[in-house]
C-alpha cells in the first residue's frame, strides 16, 4: 500500500476508532523509520505539527494499546 505522505496522516491520526488506531500508529512507525518514504516531512512542517497533537491526545487515550 502506497501512502500520499504527511496528508495520509494526517488524516489518519483523528479517527477514533481504536482498532484503526492501532493500525495507523504502526504505518506511522514504518513511514518514519524510512527516510526514502517520508521525505515530506521537513516540506510540510504545519501538517507533521498537527500530526504531532493528534498524537498527543493518544497519549492520553483510556485505551492503554492506544497510550503504547
Amino acid at each position: 500500500m502506497e501512502f500520499a505522505g504527511m496528508d495520509y496522516f494526517c488524516d489518519q491520526v483523528q479517527q477514533k476508532d481504536v482498532g484503526r488506531r492501532m493500525q495507523v500508529g504502526q504505518e506511522l512507525l514504518e513511514y518514519l523509520g524510512d527516510p526514502a518514504r517520508s521525505t515530506d516531512l521537513e516540506q510540510d512542517q504545519q501538517r507533521l505539527d498537527k500530526v504531532i497533537d493528534e498524537l498527543t491526545a493518544w497519549v492520553n487515550s483510556s485505551n492503554f494499546k492506544v497510550r503504547l
